[in-house]
């Protein structure tokens, strides 16, 4: 980086940066640098050190979901999608994608009623990009992920007020250890519900939607205003 910016002075480079709103995030491998930490606070990224490999590694996959974008340059486009049907087992057709006779597989666009191979993908025929709801709801969760929990004291668990805090609210089992002795467990922030750590790995990296939550947005009944 210190060698690739404009000749004189670096303080332009990390100015047409900032200007340019480029986001520029350091992870240092030596000790810390002045001008490294001064690009980042100046462009609104990160600086960092790495202590060793694992530390490493744990910084690497911190830059791996994308940043959120910048309301200034984040404007709405629609984008029209298909949402194709998979074919019947016997069915047999052309395939678009290699032109050649594929039976059973593949997937049929809405417009023009072409055979892709596979999803996503734009179809060759009439242009329409082919996704799948899976690949929406992933995208969906992966720039919109939810918060990380709390974590939960032991005396909220000892409370003898609030029994149901005891109990996980993912997988309904005990939170106490062996001899009533609180275990390690979590909460969400939002509505307040109590879970294992086993259960709050599988809500952050496969369910991706708190169930606390979404109990409580369907339990609230929805008021029609008469007029």
């Amino acid at each position: 980086m210190l060698s690739t910016c404009d000749p004189g002075d670096i303080m332009e480079t990390i100015q047409k940066c900032k200007e340019s709103k480029i986001r520029c995030s350091v992870i240092g491998l030596s000790a810390e640098m002045f001008i490294c930490k001064h690009l980042c606070q100046d462009t609104g990224g990160s600086y960092s050190v790495a202590l060793d490999e694992s530390h490493f590694k744990e910084l690497i996959m911190e830059h791996a979901p994308p940043p959120p974008a910048i309301a200034e340059f984040a404007i709405a486009n629609l984008i029209k999608m298909g949402f194709p049907q998979r074919a019947g087992e016997g069915s047999i057709s052309i395939c678009s994608c290699h032109k050649e006779v594929k039976v059973g597989v593949g997937y049929t666009c809405p417009r023009c009623k072409a055979r892709v191979c596979e999803l996503p993908t734009d179809c060759r025929i009439c242009g329409l990009q082919l996704v799948s709801s899976p690949h929406l709801a992933r995208s969906y969760h992966h720039l919109f992920p939810i918060a990380p929990f709390d974590e939960v004291t032991p005396l909220c668990l000892n409370d003898p007020r609030n029994r149901s805090r005891s109990t996980c609210f993912g997988c309904q089992q005990s939170l106490l250890s062996s001899g009533n002795k609180p275990g390690l467990c979590v909460a969400c922030a939002k509505c307040k519900k109590h879970f294992c750590l086993e259960c709050d790995i599988y809500i952050h990296e496969s369910l991706h939607n708190c169930p606390g939550c979404e109990s409580l947005r369907h339990s609230n009944p929805i008021v029609a205003n008469e007029g």
